[in-house]
This record gives structure tokens, sequence and C-alpha cells, in this order.
């Protein structure tokens, strides 16, 4: 919400613990991750690939695998926010940075976990999204497919290349030896 090191006081705060009492409630967090070789600057499988742009590939310099990563906060988030919206914008601005928080949460988790898997002498680079640099977002449409999400988790992608549920979030994560 922009407030920098500001904690909210009062009735925002109230409001705040309110809403994010009723979204922890209502959100059904998932996540998927799969692990694949980076072939001839290609990531994927056999059958569906996709290209590396110049801004991953360098994002994945030295890498041999990548972990391609979905999650989802769900569908719920979005019908509480189409519900909140229609009578606070106050509070659908509270909603959204709640939402915006609670992925970026699951994805830290699923990255922790992602660490678990991995062999000794690996490490992970930073996750990478595409819409990041000159990596597009039709990249999503091999990405979602080899991940099979919208059976797996209910992600799927809009002829616009937006991710529904809204609070999703695909990403790269290169695999470096330590």
């Amino acid at each position: 919400m922009r407030m920098g090191t500001s904690a909210p006081d009062g009735i925002l705060a109230k409001r705040i613990h309110a809403l994010l009492e009723l979204t922890v409630s209502t959100i059904r967090p998932e996540c998927i991750w799969r692990r694949f070789p980076i072939l001839d600057s290609l990531i994927g499988s056999k059958h569906l690939k996709f290209t590396v742009s110049d801004s991953l590939a360098a994002h994945l310099g030295g890498c041999r695998d990548v972990y391609l990563v979905c999650g989802t906060i769900g569908t719920g988030f979005d019908a509480l926010q189409r519900k909140v919206s229609a009578t606070s914008a106050s509070d659908s601005l509270i909603l959204q940075a709640i939402g915006a928080a609670m992925i970026e949460n699951l994805m830290d988790s699923a990255e922790n976990e992602i660490r678990k898997e991995l062999a000794e002498g690996e490490s992970l680079t930073p996750r990478y999204s595409p819409g990041y640099g000159d990596f597009p977002l039709d990249a999503q449409r091999a990405f979602l497919d080899l991940l099979d999400t919208p059976r797996r988790i209910g992600v799927s992608l809009t002829g616009s290349l937006l991710m529904p549920p809204s609070k999703s979030v695909s990403a790269v994560i290169g695999v470096t030896p330590s």
C-alpha cells in the first residue's frame, strides 16, 4: 500500500486485519513446479518447448536446468475482490495489497521447497517471469502447457495473455552449480 516503514494504526489497522482474515478464509493457494533441462537455448520436453529470450539467457547464464513454477491463491480471491470493489475503493486497495503479498509468500514457499530437491552443490537463481526484459508474455502458453496448469491448479491464459485467477504467478528459476 506504499506506506513505507509506517505502520497502520486505528481504523486502518482494524480494516486491514478484518480483510486479511477474510482473505485467509477465502483463498486456496496451490503451486506446482517441474525441473527441465536447457537444451540449445530451449526449455521444455520432447513435445513442448519455448525459446529462451536474451534477458532470460543472461539470467540463466551457467545453468543447465531450470524449474518452471506456477502458483495461485485461487479463484475465491477474484470473487472476493469483485464483491469488495463494488462497495469500497479503499477496501479494494487493501485487498489488492493483501493478495499481492500472499502470492509472493506462496512463491517464496515454493522456492524453499524446491531448494530441498537440489543435489549437493546446486543453488537457485532468483525467479524470472514472462514479461521481464525481453522474455515475452506469450512464452506462458508453452510454459503453462508444460506444467498442465489448467488441469492441475486451475491457472489458464486468456487471449490477451492474462492469467486467471488474477493472483497467479509463473516463473523460471535456474539451477546453478555452487
